[in-house]
């Protein structure tokens, strides 16, 4: 009886955390980010909509574990709730050799793996029958051995290098070798590879805006064709505002317009915030840049294991394949060839990592608070079906942005330098005369 009570209390104690944590309280972290990212490792809501089904579920289980002595039904559930407590002990210690010095990392290893290992020792004594008692600790834990040793020791088998364009040049710094395409003579404009994808998603623009510019479009560190020179390399705001002043510094661009799409463009936008003096205007595409949440897609990214996993797992061409149609309205443009450009990169091993590793470093709150200070002038392009980012964003960056011009753009996606280069190029041009 004993054993039963702890564990029913340690699930009513559980209960009323999510209960207090409704009410909007967040301690003991300063915030919500701050507070799921110390209990789960990535970020998820806490909003009452969220942790209240969490609680009543908690408060089942209580009960589950109270009438497991009475009722067949209650015995099933115990025994499901003891699988699930081996599999994230088990997750617990995977976790404490591949996690950082997070907070998350310490509290998994003193608080959450310990509580587990203790509910599962008692979970397991109030189960009567020895057969579910033999399959509830060793079939979860060798699933969860089996998905770490895939997330975890598993990597995408790296495709040889494409040939380099006539456009291609390279430069080191101390952070990575720099892959960048390079046209035109005259006032400088660097575009920044779009986020996942290499430099060559810009060539239209390219080859419009060399004509009148000197043109650079480089892949920062974890995109196209850059190699870093060290694995420490920190995949957050900070890391790749630094990375592209290295490059900057390097080519001796003092003085530059600055152009992204998705993520690079909150990039090139907290740059920008951060060096006003070496930017004189921003061309952003559907940028990230305000703190909303991702696709869910993305946001999974954010979770430890399930983003090395699927980061992994995403690499392959088809997987490529599909997520590149879903950023194009004009899917004729996907082309075998385009699907190439984007997979390639994609399998580096740097690149990879650089598809969890940034979902989770990047803060947009940084750059979101800072943009009614933003100095520049600011070119907001957004296409109306855009799968990714939602276009209703763009009236938030004109709103908040003090000198922002803004255009959406019926009929096109997220993959604005591709799907609609043909419209976004003379928008382009216009602001830059």
């Amino acid at each position: 009886m004993g054993s039963r009570r702890l564990a029913a209390g340690a699930h009513i104690l559980l209960a009323a955390v999510h209960i207090y944590w409704a009410t909007g309280a967040t301690w003991p972290a300063s915030d919500e980010r701050s507070l799921s990212r110390a209990v789960l490792g990535g970020e998820a809501s806490f909003a009452p909509h969220v942790v209240l089904p969490l609680a009543a579920l908690h408060l089942l289980l209580a009960l589950a574990v109270l009438r497991s002595d009475r009722s067949a039904l209650a015995r099933i559930v115990v025994a499901g709730l003891a699988a699930g407590l081996a599999a994230r002990a088990t997750l617990g210690l995977v976790w404490a050799f591949t996690a950082t010095g997070t907070a998350f990392f310490w509290l998994n290893l003193f608080l959450y793996t310990p509580a587990c290992v203790a509910l599962l020792a008692m979970d397991v004594r109030l189960l009567q029958a020895k057969w579910l008692k033999r399959l509830v600790i060793p079939l979860p834990v060798i699933g969860v051995v089996l998905v770490s040793l895939l997330a975890y020791g598993y990597q995408p088998t790296a495709q040889p290098n494409p040939e380099p364009s006539k456009d291609s040049r390279y430069v080191d710094t101390p952070v990575a070798r720099f892959h960048y395409l390079q046209r035109g003579t005259g006032a400088p404009v660097v575009l920044l590879s779009p986020g996942a994808a290499p430099a060559s998603a810009w060539q239209p623009e390219l080859e419009a805006l060399s004509k009148t510019h000197a043109v650079y479009v480089v892949d920062l560190p974890g995109q196209g064709e850059t190699r870093l020179h060290g694995m420490g390399f920190a995949f957050d705001l900070d890391a790749m505002t630094g990375a592209l002043g290295e490059f900057l510094d390097q080519l001796n661009l003092q003085h530059v317009v600055l152009g992204g799409n998705s993520w690079s463009g909150g990039w090139g936008l907290a740059y920008a915030q951060r060096h006003p003096e070496r930017v004189s205007k921003l061309l952003l595409l559907a940028p990230s840049g305000l703190a909303e949440p991702d696709p869910a897609s993305w946001e999974v990214l954010k979770l430890p294991l399930a983003g090395e996993l699927l980061a992994k797992l995403g690499a392959s061409r088809t997987a490529v394949q599909t997520a590149v149609r879903d950023l194009f309205v004009h899917k004729d443009l996907v082309t075998p060839a385009l699907v190439d450009q984007m997979w390639v990169p994609g399998t580096y091993r740097d690149n990879v990592r650089a598809m969890y590793a940034l979902e989770r470093g990047l803060d947009w709150r940084v750059t979101q608070a800072a943009l009614p200070s933003t100095r520049q002038p600011v070119l907001v392009v957004w296409g109306e079906e855009d799968s990714v980012l939602p276009v209703t964003q763009a009236k938030r960056f004109g709103d908040l942005l003090p000198h922002a011009t803004v255009r959406t753009l019926p009929g096109c996606g997220h993959a604005l330098t591709l799907d609609c280069a043909g419209r976004v190029t003379p928008l382009l041009e216009e602001f830059l005369a």
